[in-house]
């Protein structure tokens, strides 16, 4: 609210770190009527995004990233000899983040016209941890000094002009004794006039700050200091909890949540601590998510095997190469899509050695709510590529339970273990995990279909209406994406001149475009001879998972009207 009163959101840029930080932002720029439609498909962005209001300048779902964009536009502007404003709100979880350092290193070289606001709750999604973490927490003081702080200036300026002069007078003083503390300040060094701590709840301090930091037209810092989910009491005592919950029902100032489901992640979870109690090798490592990737109890079980090293994820996965290096068992709890910012890591520090680094990769696939920003559905596009990597999908709680205790006893290379954010099925198997081997599920006379991945019960309703139009498609579990089981594709493609192939990513260097080059490559692809589904390579809007898979053509009887029109054509084209 202070940021709208004291700079023009239109001509001056107003930027957000994560984008989460926005909402308040969102209802009082035009978007007051739409919030109710908030990460709601044809509704507004969870996050912001210029193709939605012309007061969004940028797109930002990832942490870390504002003081960067802030610099591409502040240089922008120096170019252009334009006066305007850049504002980054970064929170203190974000500055856990390399690209930030990256970032304030250069902005303070450059002395670029930033005004970075340093939103501090002591949180990000997880409790922020790392030696920034501590020295912000330092400098954020005692609460009861700025409020007396705040007092004491409403008392002087009862008095007019004296009261000002008496104000101004002592500001120097403080901002004397300040500058000779303070002097060897980390964002000081960096080239940053310090400003704060502040009371970010307070509208007419931060209004008064605002407009001090104005005047300086360089680098500046103002340290703001908040409370995570201040006024409302539930959140204010569990903020990890209620960062993204699920629906909840109020009821007498209390949340009752409606989540209550045996997902992949509390399987890894589970699975974790099991594991971990009988092998004391088993490291734990995580990006600032440890509760979303239940991994909670991991860390009270074994503190000193579990390492939170915030929003860190190349540092994460550089860690755990040199871990395996030394001997121990590394497992790197990340979400797909930031395992997209170790990328030159895994290559480099893990794949290269052929390091056994596990990774247990959540939230891969469709991912309901949060858009573009966080799909995990380009990670076997993106890893099928790199040399020494296996990738496997699970299809069951019980086949996950499976690879994680099969990667732990036969890693020798990096394993990347991928599920997605949804209730887990409960069939098992009696055949154990061997490396690229699949499973025949049921037979068929007409063709097999290949699934990777948490599709299995749509790929069974998928088949019985099939069966109803008089096809009989077989089912197999490939379990591996790479290697996937080659000898059972030459078996399958021989037997009956069909395959379909079901994954939870993009068609585009995917599972199902393995497959397709391999048959190719081995003389037995026909026109019409295999069948791929997936996701579409491109970056759609926010919308439940269950919408971007039928928006797909994933859903069971979509599926069946494709095989059974393709069936056909190919069937006409053999006779």
């Amino acid at each position: 609210m202070a940021l709208l009163r004291e700079f023009d959101p239109l001509s001056d840029d107003i930027l957000f770190d994560v984008g989460h930080q926005a909402y308040t932002y969102k209802l009082l720029t035009g978007r007051w009527n739409q919030f109710s439609t908030l990460r709601q498909k044809n509704g507004i962005s969870g996050y912001p995004d210029p193709r939605e209001s012309k007061y969004d300048k940028f797109i930002s779902g990832h942490s870390s990233t504002a003081l960067s964009t802030a610099m591409g536009f502040a240089i922008e502007k120096r170019l252009h000899r334009d006066d305007s404003y850049t504002i980054a709100i970064v929170g203190d979880g974000a500055l856990t983040g390399g690209e930030s350092y990256e970032a304030l290193n250069n902005i303070g070289h450059l002395g670029l016209n930033i005004i970075v606001i340093l939103n501090d709750n002591d949180m990000s999604i997880s409790k922020n941890v790392g030696s920034m973490a501590r020295l912000l927490s330092r400098m954020r003081s005692s609460k009861l000094y700025h409020r007396l702080k705040w007092k004491y200036k409403r008392l002087w300026l009862k008095l007019g002009f004296f009261g000002r002069f008496v104000i101004a007078f002592t500001e120097k003083i403080k901002d004397m004794i300040k500058e000779f503390l303070y002097s060897k300040m980390i964002f000081e060094e960096m080239g940053f006039t310090y400003l704060g701590p502040i009371d970010g709840h307070e509208i007419g301090e931060m209004s008064e700050i605002m407009n001090r930091a104005k005047r300086y037209k360089k680098p500046v810092i103002l340290h703001v200091f908040t409370k995570k989910g201040k006024g409302f009491s539930c959140v204010e005592n569990d903020p990890v909890k209620y960062h993204s919950s699920p629906p909840f029902i109020i009821e007498k100032k209390d949340f009752k949540t409606t989540r209550s489901d045996n997902s992949y992640s509390e399987i890894f979870g589970k699975t974790l601590v099991k594991l971990a109690e009988k092998d004391e090798k088993i490291i734990g490592l995580t990006a600032a998510m440890s509760e979303g990737l239940h991994m909670k109890e991991f860390s009270d079980r074994f503190p000193n095997r579990f390492f939170d090293m915030g929003i860190t994820e190349q540092n994460i996965v550089t860690v755990s190469g040199a871990l395996a290096q030394k001997g121990m068992k590394p497992i790197v709890g990340i979400y797909s899509t930031f395992l997209q910012r170790g990328y030159d890591q895994i290559i480099h520090d893990c794949c290269i050695l052929s390091l056994p680094v596990i990774f247990a990769i959540d939230r891969a696939g469709a991912v309901s709510d949060d858009g573009p920003t966080h799909q995990g559905y380009f990670d076997i596009a993106f890893l099928n590529p790199i040399p020494n990597t296996v990738l496997l999908s699970p299809s069951s709680a019980d086949e996950l339970e499976k690879m994680l205790k099969w990667a732990f006893c036969s890693a020798k290379q990096p394993i990347f273990i991928r599920y997605p954010k949804t209730t887990a099925s409960f069939h098992t198997y009696p055949n154990p995990i061997e490396l690229g081997i699949s499973v025949l599920v049921q037979p068929g006379k007409d063709g097999y279909m290949l699934v990777l991945g948490s599709f299995m019960e749509t790929a069974k309703k998928t088949i019985e209406i099939l069966k109803e139009k008089g096809l009989d498609i077989g089912l197999v579990d490939v379990r591996f994406a790479k290697p996937f089981d080659q000898e059972m594709v030459l078996r399958l493609i021989d037997q009956t001149g069909f395959l379909i192939t079901l994954e939870d990513g993009v068609l585009t260097g995917g599972f199902g475009s393995q497959v397709l080059s391999f048959l190719n490559t081995n003389h037995r692809l026909q026109p019409g001879s295999l069948l791929s589904f997936g996701l579409d390579s491109q970056f759609l809007p926010q919308m439940k998972r269950a919408q971007i898979l039928a928006k797909n053509g994933l859903q069971p009887e979509q599926m069946a009207e494709t095989i059974w029109s393709q069936k056909n054509e190919y069937n006409k084209k053999g006779e």
